[in-house]
């Protein structure tokens, strides 16, 4: 009997064993199912982003909407101007220059809040000179209608930040501010919320330069890495030693000779 006990208490561990391994199997399982789904949920977070972008350069490319007196891009309709920040607050610089160059293609100054038409300096090279002595590129002259909007569409570019929207979707306070915006009537809350939303981009900026020269340390190489580089290969040059000449050949005096011609060294006049 004793032998028939141990031999059930065996089996029943032996039993117990293999459901504690099938149930951390299944557990497994089931957290790497998790794992996956969360996975294409953030994947197709990140889709659904870069399309909600897309859209709104193309959308932001046939700004602004109101272009009837008194407004211009100075005084821009409160309607257009809420509209570009909602849609403007998520670009990444290259977004914004790439809703530049289709508001350029649309023949409009790249300035989202300007109705007037770009400029054309005319034919040329590729280089201009400006009136105020300037040499700059022609393209560069030919995104804007004036200096004055080309300032306006810069202060708005270096607000934006070189994170991925993704990591800044869920900031709702993040503010874009225009160049000639009156903010004497901006209240209290306001102007909290902008600073709070500043301060989050400065960090983020902060932690972008940061993990940036961390990998940079490491030796990685991000995806653009190299786009604007030339690919250098250094190559160590064979040397060889210079062969040595057989001086028993040489006579005497040759060291008096220059292209065949012997020179005799002026004597020293001998000390009385």
């Amino acid at each position: 009997m004793d032998i028939i006990e141990q031999k059930q208490k065996q089996l029943k561990s032996i039993l117990k064993n293999s459901q504690s391994e099938a149930s951390a199997a299944t557990r497994s399982e089931n957290e790497a199912r998790e794992i996956a789904i969360a996975h294409a949920k953030l994947l197709q977070h990140r889709k659904e982003l870069e399309a909600e972008i897309l859209d709104s350069v193309v959308l932001l490319s046939e700004y602004p909407l109101v272009r009837a007196a008194p407004y211009s891009a100075s005084n821009p309709a409160q309607s257009d101007v809420s509209g570009f920040k909602t849609h403007v607050r998520l670009f990444q610089p290259s977004d914004y220059d790439d809703l530049i160059e289709e508001r350029n293609v649309n023949e409009l100054c790249g300035y989202t809040l300007c109705a007037r038409p770009r400029r054309k300096v005319g034919t040329g090279g590729e280089w201009k000179l400006t009136g105020s002595g300037d040499i700059v590129k022609r393209k560069d002259l030919e995104k804007w209608c004036s200096p004055t909007c080309a300032k306006r569409a810069l202060f708005v570019k270096v607000q934006l930040n070189e994170t991925a929207a993704w990591e800044r979707a869920g900031i709702p306070d993040i503010q874009i501010d225009l160049l000639d915006e009156d903010k004497s009537t901006e209240t209290e809350a306001d102007r909290t919320a902008r600073q709070l939303g500043e301060l989050r981009l400065e960090e983020q900026r902060q932690a972008a330069r940061d993990s940036k020269t961390l990998a940079l340390e490491r030796g990685e190489r991000g995806i653009d890495d190299g786009a604007d580089k030339i690919k250098v290969e250094l190559k160590e040059k064979e040397t060889k030693a210079p062969k040595q000449e057989d001086i028993s050949t040489q006579a005497v005096d040759d060291h008096l000779r220059v292209e065949g011609h012997r020179f005799d060294l002026p004597s020293r006049p001998k000390a009385s």
